[in-house]
């Protein structure tokens, strides 16, 4: 296990370093937290722009929001909550659970919220309402493979695999969730591993036929592409990985129902196919803010 204390110390110095830099005094600190509700995301686009739906629908719903920005990763924002600096931030369901201590992927939304729900009491946090969208790992061939080979199912790719390239990220090879799993839980060896520099670099192989079968995450703006399908996860390798919203316990008691009212307004319109449309929308050029601001008025939730 290493040095948890030590550990623990280098994470709360970077937090502190990254979520205090601005602020003067603990009197600054408490008049920001009576502001309004902190909202923050972690250092990638599609957190962004999550968090940015949050604090529309929030506002909307008559809550003064003060959003913080991209704090950083997991490793430093889930300790900046729990020492008081961000009230909430868009979480996924089964990776939030892996931080928070489980070594059991979970396929069962339900299961995996009340199980997280129990990890995090303790720390003052509360998991929300998971909308359906859910970024997870994607299993991914052209449209034209599935077709000639009347592909689904990963599991369909049984027989095909061994006469097959499998491109990925590097780490993909040794992870439990991609090849590992893939051949633990569905048998599937591959014949060759292609290692990927980007999404974008995979969707390009697939198409190109450099490689038969992708590695890619289900809300990714490259998969809003005709000529890409996914595969189901028919065996539930992969764990549920809702978009989760996580708020501080006393932040909902400071802000009453009206923030866990106005997220649940999410849940169902925020499905993964919206999500990866989103994505493409905010990949080519237009602010998060824009994009955010159309679809939640096409949905009806802000005025």
């Amino acid at each position: 296990m290493g040095r948890p204390g030590l550990r623990w110390v280098v994470r709360a110095l970077l937090v502190l370093a990254v979520v205090s830099c601005g602020s003067n005094s603990e009197a600054d600190d408490k008049a920001e937290k009576l502001a309004g509700l902190r909202i923050a995301s972690f250092d990638f686009p599609e957190s962004n722009l999550l968090a940015e739906m949050y604090a529309q629908v929030i506002e909307e719903a008559g809550v003064p929001v003060i959003r913080l920005g991209s704090v950083g990763p997991r490793e430093i924002v889930v300790p900046a909550m729990e020492l008081d600096h961000i009230d909430l931030v868009p979480e996924y369901l089964g990776t939030a659970l892996e931080f928070a201590g489980s070594d059991t992927p979970n396929p069962d939304t339900e299961l995996a919220l009340a199980d997280l729900a129990q990890r995090l009491a303790d720390r003052g946090l509360k998991p929300l309402q998971p909308a359906v969208a859910e970024d997870k790992n994607a299993i991914v061939v052209t449209v034209e493979t599935a077709e000639r080979n009347g592909l689904e199912n990963i599991s369909d790719l049984g027989s095909l695999a061994p006469d097959q390239s499998f491109g990925g990220p590097a780490e993909c090879r040794d992870r439990p969730l991609c090849l590992v799993g893939l051949n633990r839980v569905y048998g599937l060896s591959f014949k060759e591993f292609v290692p990927q520099r980007s999404l974008d670099f995979t969707a390009e192989a697939l198409r190109r036929g450099e490689i038969d079968v992708g590695l890619m995450f289900s809300t990714a703006a490259q998969l809003d592409d005709a000529e890409l399908v996914e595969l189901v996860d028919d065996r539930g390798l992969q764990p549920a990985e809702n978009v989760t919203p996580v708020l501080r316990e006393e932040a909902s008691e400071r802000w009453g129902p009206r923030v866990a009212v106005a997220l649940a307004a999410l849940a169902e319109p925020l499905t993964t196919s919206e999500l990866r449309s989103l994505n493409l929308l905010a990949t080519n050029g237009a602010s998060a803010e824009d994009v955010v601001r159309q679809w939640l008025a096409e949905k009806g939730l802000v005025a």
